[in-house]
């Protein structure tokens, strides 16, 4: 019994070994054994044997240097070969699943999506993944074999360990086993984790969290989420729930929030938050060009397009409706900057794609209720990644656990 435990320690211990070499090509490539020994604290013997089963498995190819600093010989330079395997990327939300076919550098070679038009059962909905899944796999043919792992954002409480749905709000569905179907039906490794917190490990691999330790991500959707990155980790807590900024409380008597609560900030500055706004206090507005267009011939349908388009023309009621939107938003961030002094945040999300009118009372918020430091720089950023990100974020799941910790 004692010998088996020493050989599964060994093989472990050389599948993070394997996983430290790995990460390293990927982050200095090109780069030879000597400088990979060197930078690992490996010994030169123990980095040519692990390189030596990195390339029979194609995940690493050689090279020969350009030059050379010493005048000898030109050494062998290791690379990724990013192409070698493929990983599927999946993102479920309350209205749309979205399906990757990526290589081990995040390029996209097949992109499936489907909307989801009205809310389905637990069964409706793990059958809609499998079947966009299979129309991915279906739209182009590769060997089955070389995918690595189907990564799982989904929105809502998520327990990663069991691969389980705990909670979706905005699909009413509870304990829905996304890792034990997926793995039965397709026989590849799962992994699931929550959708803002996978677009924080996306931006991390692919977007603006790249090289930076310490960052928040803030996603503003249907409802609002953050990943919080510490020490080049995301952090979940005990519980896998960290993030949830949505349901920090601005205000306790303010408006009802769907998880019960009153003066969420998810009840203020949410799409659907202001949605419902512009609803309520238009009729107490009709001078504003909004109830022109929603009462006119155009046939209008209020959206969040609208209103910014609304802004965009003058009207003073979808300005300070925005306005507002972005003062809850920069009231609650300063709140999680103070905590956490993360140097960055990453914001993503509609609201601020569509111009200033959030982006700009956000940042004035945070600019007057951060207490720091004159050493201390805080930027904020809008997310170049877009939705793709929490898809991609997706992708990085098996990513990280191929080039951090080993496991295969």
């Amino acid at each position: 019994m004692s010998y088996h435990a020493k050989t599964v320690s060994f093989e472990k211990m050389k599948s993070l070994n394997q996983s430290t070499v790995l990460n390293m090509i990927r982050l200095r490539e090109p780069i030879s054994r000597a400088e990979i020994a060197k930078l690992t604290k490996l010994t030169p013997p123990t980095v040519s044997s692990l390189v030596n089963e990195l390339i029979d498995k194609n995940l690493i190819t050689e090279e020969k240097a350009e030059s050379t600093n010493t005048g000898g010989r030109k050494p062998i330079m290791l690379r990724i070969n990013y192409s070698a395997y493929y990983i599927i990327g999946v993102y479920a939300a309350a209205e749309v699943i979205r399906v990757i076919l990526t290589t081990m550098d995040g390029k996209i070679l097949s992109d499936f999506r489907k909307d989801i038009i009205e809310l389905p059962s637990k069964e409706e909905f793990i059958n809609m993944i499998i079947e966009s899944i299979h129309r991915l796999l279906d739209d182009k043919y590769i060997n089955r074999e070389l995918i690595l792992g189907i990564g799982f954002a989904m929105h809502g409480l998520v327990n990663p360990d069991e691969g389980l749905a705990i909670f979706s709000p905005h699909l009413h569905l509870e304990n829905v086993p996304i890792r034990e179907r997926l793995e039965k039906e397709f026989h590849i490794p799962v992994t699931v984790e929550n959708d803002v917190r996978a677009l924080a490990i996306g931006e991390s691999w692919f977007g603006q969290g790249q090289g930076i330790p310490d960052f928040i991500c803030i996603s503003v959707g249907r409802g609002i989420g953050s990943g919080i990155f510490i020490n080049n980790e995301i952090y979940k807590s005990s519980f896998n729930t960290a993030g949830e900024i949505g349901h920090t409380i601005l205000n306790v008597n303010g408006p009802k929030c769907q998880c019960g609560n009153n003066g969420c900030l998810e009840s203020y500055a949410s799409e659907s938050a202001i949605l419902k706004k512009v609803k309520d206090e238009l009729k107490f507005n009709q001078t504003s060009i909004l109830a022109e267009w929603l009462n006119g011939s155009q046939n209008d349908v209020l959206s969040i397009h609208l209103i910014f388009k609304a802004a965009k023309e003058g009207d003073c009621f979808a300005k300070t409706i925005l306005e507002e939107a972005g003062q809850s938003l920069g009231l609650a961030t300063a709140n999680m900057i103070n905590i956490l002094k993360p140097s960055k945040i990453i914001l993503e999300g509609n609201l601020f794609d569509e111009g200033d009118f959030v982006l700009l009372p956000l940042k004035k918020m945070i600019e007057k209720y951060t207490f720091k430091s004159s050493q201390e720089e805080i930027t904020v950023v809008c997310s170049t990644l877009g939705k793709t990100g929490m898809v991609l974020g997706a992708v990085a799941l098996i990513l990280q656990k191929i080039f951090k910790t080993g496991e295969w």
